[in-house]
C-alpha cells in the first residue's frame, strides 16, 4: 500500500490561481486522467488530474483557496500494478524512478481534456473546463442539461438551449441579494414586501431578463398643443389632462405602426398582430404600480379617454380595479410628468413590445430666423422589445409622435 502526495503542476504564465471546484471526495477511486480539482486564472479554467491511479485519501485544498505550482492538493493511495518479469528486468535504478515520478515530468502544464467527472450526485457529467466555467457564471446545474455531444458530452450549445428553454418556461430562479447585516452600521427596520409588491417585482425582473430592451429618446414641441388644449377646455367647461392628448396620439400611431401593437407568441416563433388597441396607463398607488388599460382607445375621443383615465386611476388607488381592466393591454404609457424628471428607461410590460415614457415638460429657447423663441418641450422615452422592433421602426414611431403632437387639427377634430 503506497501513499503519495500530488502537487500542482507547472501552470505556465499563471501564478496564483483559485480553486473553484472539487470534483471528488475522499474514498473515491480515480484514474490517471480523472480531474481532482478545477482551477481558474484570469484567462481560463483548468482541470488538474490525479496523475496516478488509486483511491483518494484526502483533498488538501478547499473551494476558494489560492494555490500555485508545487502546492500539495491531493493525498492518494496508489494502486499497485503487478509487473511481469520482463518489466521488472527492464526497470531503471531507484533514483531514476524518483526522477520519473517528478510531477513536472508526469503532469501536463494545464489540462483541458474533456472527461467524465464523478460529482457528488450519482450521475456522470461529461464536460470540459470552458463549459463548466460558463455554467458556473450563469448558475446552471449541469446535471439538468441534456448533452448532445459525443459520448454524452455537454457542449456550449447545450447550455444555450437550456437557458432558452428556461426563459420560455419562466423557470429561471430569481437573483438573490447579498446577505448583509445592515445593523452593524446603525439601527434598521425590516418590513416585508406585500404580495402585490412581490408580484410586481417578479414581473419586472422577468421582463428585464427575458426582453432585450432598447430605449429611444426624443423631444416634442407641444407649445401649440397646450394653447389649443387651454382653448378647448375653456370652451367645453372641462379640464382635460394633457395625458389624454398624449394617449389619443399614441392610439393613432399604433394604427400606423401595427408592429408596435403586436406580441410574440409563447414559442417566440410568430408575431401576433391585433386588430384592437388597448392602452395601459401606469398608475402609482400606495401599494405600488398598477397598470389598468383603456379598451379600444383608438375609438374614443380625447374627452372619453380623459374620463377613462380618471376612473381607472381612482379605482386603482382605492383597490377597486376589476380583473378585466388589468387584462388585454396592447401598449403601455408611463407618465411621470406630474412628478418630474426628464428622460428614463421604462420597462416593457410583457407580452407587449413597447412602452412610452412621458416626462415633465420644460421651457427651451430656440433661435428661429435669428430670433429667440421660447417653446414648451415634452421629453419622451420609448422602450421596446428589440426582438420585434428594430431601431428604425422605433425612431419612426417617436418622430411621428412628435409630429402628431404639433398637428393641432388632429386634436381639434378628435376632442
Amino acid at each position: 500500500m503506497t501513499f503519495k502526495e500530488i502537487k500542482i503542476p507547472d501552470l505556465g504564465e499563471a501564478e496564483d490561481v483559485e480553486v473553484i471546484e472539487i470534483c471528488v471526495s475522499p474514498g473515491d477511486s480515480v484514474g490517471v486522467d480523472d480531474p481532482i480539482i478545477v482551477l481558474e486564472s484570469e484567462k481560463a479554467a483548468m482541470e488538474i488530474p490525479a496523475s496516478i491511479e488509486g483511491k483518494v485519501i484526502d483533498i488538501k485544498v478547499s473551494n476558494g483557496d489560492t494555490v500555485k505550482e508545487g502546492t500539495i492538493f491531493l493525498e492518494i493511495e496508489a494502486k499497485e500494478i503487478k509487473k511481469t518479469k520482463q518489466e521488472k528486468a527492464s526497470q531503471p535504478p531507484e533514483n531514476k524512478i524518483e526522477e520519473k515520478n517528478d510531477l513536472k515530468n508526469t503532469l501536463p502544464k494545464t489540462s483541458s481534456k474533456e472527461i467524465f467527472i464523478q460529482p457528488k450526485s450519482s450521475e456522470n457529467i461529461h464536460a470540459g473546463p470552458a463549459v463548466r466555467k460558463l455554467a458556473r457564471e450563469f448558475g446552471i446545474d449541469l446535471s439538468k442539461v441534456s448533452p448532445t455531444g459525443p459520448r454524452g458530452r455537454i457542449l456550449k450549445e447545450d447550455l444555450h438551449e437550456y437557458v432558452k428553454e428556461q426563459l420560455n418556461s419562466n423557470k429561471l430562479p430569481a437573483s438573490k441579494n447579498p446577505q448583509i447585516d445592515y445593523s452593524l452600521w446603525g439601527e434598521v427596520k425590516k418590513e416585508p414586501l406585500t404580495k402585490f409588491q412581490k408580484t410586481a417585482a417578479s414581473n419586472l425582473q422577468q421582463s428585464w431578463r427575458n426582453i432585450p430592451h432598447v430605449t429611444q429618446h426624443d423631444e416634442a414641441n407641444i407649445d401649440a398643443l397646450m394653447k389649443l388644449s387651454e382653448k378647448l377646455n375653456k370652451n367645453s367647461g372641462l379640464k382635460i389632462s394633457p395625458l389624454a392628448f398624449f394617449v389619443k396620439a399614441t392610439a393613432k400611431l399604433l394604427e400606423e405602426f401595427p408592429l408596435m401593437n403586436a406580441s410574440l407568441d409563447e414559442n417566440t416563433e410568430n408575431i401576433i398582430f391585433k386588430d384592437y388597441i388597448n392602452i395601459g396607463i401606469a398608475v402609482d398607488t400606495p401599494k405600488g404600480l398598477i397598470v389598468p388599460n383603456i379598451k379600444n382607445t383608438n375609438k374614443l375621443s380625447i374627452q372619453d379617454i380623459s374620463k377613462e383615465v380618471s376612473k381607472l386611476a381612482k379605482a386603482a388607488k382605492e383597490r377597486k380595479i376589476k380583473v378585466d381592466e388589468l387584462k388585454g393591454s396592447t401598449f403601455t404609457i408611463s407618465s411621470l410628468g406630474a412628478i418630474g424628471g426628464k428622460f428614463f428607461t421604462p420597462i416593457v410590460n410583457p407580452p407587449e413590445v413597447g412602452i412610452l415614457g412621458i416626462s415633465r415638460t420644460f421651457s427651451r429657447v430656440d433661435m428661429i430666423k435669428n430670433n429667440p423663441v421660447s417653446s414648451l418641450i415634452l421629453p419622451i422615452s420609448l422602450s421596446y422589445d428589440h426582438r420585434v422592433i428594430n431601431g428604425v421602426e422605433a425612431v419612426k414611431f417617436t418622430s411621428r409622435f412628435c409630429e402628431l403632437l404639433e398637428d393641432t387639427n388632429f386634436f381639434e377634430i378628435n376632442y
